[in-house]
C-alpha cells in the first residue's frame, strides 16, 4: 500500500511527462520536415527531447537526495520556455489555436507536477547534515579516485618494467646470435686459409766482448773467422765477399739480421729508466724500419722479456 501510494505521486508527472515528450518529437519533425528529410527531422527531434529527459531526471534524482543540481535546473528551465513556443509554432502552423494552447500547456503542466512530487517525497535534512553528507561523499569519491590513480600507475610501472626487460632479453639474444655467427665466421675462413707459424727461434744472447769485437770489425779471441760470436749458424755458409767498408761478411742475411735486432733489442732497453713494453715494441719497429731490419712482434716481445730478466738481478743487487 505505502509502495502504491508513493507510485501515485508520481504517476501524473510521469504521464504528463510522456504526453509532452512525444508530442515535442512529434512537432520539431513536423516542423523541421519542411527543411530536411524526415529521417533526419525526426531524429534532431528524438535528440532533443532525449536531452531534456536527461536533465529531468537527473535533477529528479539530486533534489530528491538533497544535493547540488544546477546545471540539470538551468538545462530543464531553459528547455521548459524552448518546448512551450515549438509546440506553439506547431499549433499556429497548423491553423489550430486550441492544439497550439494544448500543446504549450503540457509541458508546463509536466514541469509543475514534478517539482510537487520531487518536494514532496525527497529527504528533508537540514542544512548541516548535508554539508556533512557532502563532505563525506566528496572523501570517499577522493579516495577512490587516488586509489584508481595509484592502481593504474603500479600496473603502468609493471608493464614498463615488463617491456625493458623483454627488450633487453632480445638483446642479448641479438648479441649472442651475432657473436656465434662471428664465430662460425672465423672458424671457417681459418679452415679455408690456415695462417702459417711466423715464430722464428731467437737469436743467442750477444756479450760485451762479442759486441766489442763486432762493432770494431774482428771476432772473439776465441772464435775462428767463421763463428758466429755466441750465435748458432743455421745456414750454409757462403763465400766471403768484401762489403762496401772493406768488411769481410761474417755470417748469412738471417743470422745477420737476427743478431743485428738483438743488439739493437740491447741498446734500447739499455735506457734508466728501462722502457715499458709499449714504448719498446714502438722504439724497435721505428728503429729496424730505419735501419731496413726484419722481425715480427714476437721476436720483439721475446727480446724484451729476454731484456727485463738480464736486468732483474743487476736492479735487484743495486
Amino acid at each position: 500500500m505505502k509502495n502504491l501510494r508513493k507510485a501515485g505521486t508520481w504517476a501524473l508527472p510521469a504521464a504528463l511527462t510522456l504526453i509532452a515528450i512525444v508530442w515535442a518529437v512529434a512537432a520539431i519533425g513536423d516542423i523541421l520536415t519542411a527543411q530536411a528529410h524526415p529521417a533526419f527531422a525526426y531524429s534532431v527531434a528524438a535528440l532533443y527531447d532525449a536531452v531534456w529527459l536527461y536533465a529531468l531526471a537527473q535533477e529528479t534524482a539530486h533534489r530528491r537526495q538533497g544535493s547540488s543540481a544546477r546545471l540539470p535546473k538551468v538545462i530543464g528551465w531553459v528547455f521548459l520556455p524552448l518546448t512551450v513556443a515549438i509546440l506553439t509554432v506547431h499549433g499556429l502552423l497548423a491553423a489550430d489555436l486550441l492544439a497550439a494552447i494544448v500543446g504549450a500547456l503540457v509541458p508546463v503542466l509536466a514541469k509543475m507536477t514534478l517539482v510537487m512530487a520531487v518536494d514532496r517525497d525527497r529527504t528533508r535534512i537540514s542544512a548541516r547534515a548535508q554539508a556533512a553528507i557532502d563532505r563525506a561523499r566528496a572523501v570517499t569519491r577522493d579516495r577512490i579516485a587516488v586509489s584508481r590513480a595509484v592502481a593504474t600507475a603500479r600496473a603502468d610501472e609493471t608493464k614498463a618494467a615488463a617491456d625493458i626487460v623483454k627488450h633487453t632479453r632480445k638483446a642479448e639474444a641479438e648479441a649472442l646470435v651475432t657473436t656465434y655467427e662471428a664465430l662460425e665466421a672465423h672458424a671457417e675462413i681459418t679452415d679455408r686459409h690456415p695462417v702459417p707459424d711466423w715464430h722464428t727461434p731467437l737469436p743467442a744472447l750477444v756479450s760485451d766482448r762479442e759486441l766489442e769485437a763486432l762493432l770494431s770489425g774482428g771476432v772473439p779471441d776465441d772464435e775462428t773467422a767463421g763463428g758466429t760470436g755466441g750465435f748458432a749458424l743455421t745456414e750454409t755458409p757462403v763465400t766471403v765477399t768484401p762489403c762496401q767498408s772493406g768488411t769481410p761478411s761474417l755470417e748469412g742475411p738471417q743470422n745477420a739480421n737476427l743478431r743485428a735486432v738483438a743488439m739493437l733489442a740491447a741498446e734500447l732497453y739499455s735506457t734508466d729508466p728501462p722502457p715499458s713494453k709499449r714504448k719498446f715494441r714502438e722504439a724497435m719497429r721505428e728503429a729496424m724500419k730505419a735501419r731496413g731490419l726484419t722481425g715480427g712482434w714476437d721476436v720483439i716481445d721475446s727480446l724484451f722479456d729476454r731484456e727485463k730478466a738480464l736486468a732483474e738481478p743487476t736492479e735487484g743487487g743495486e
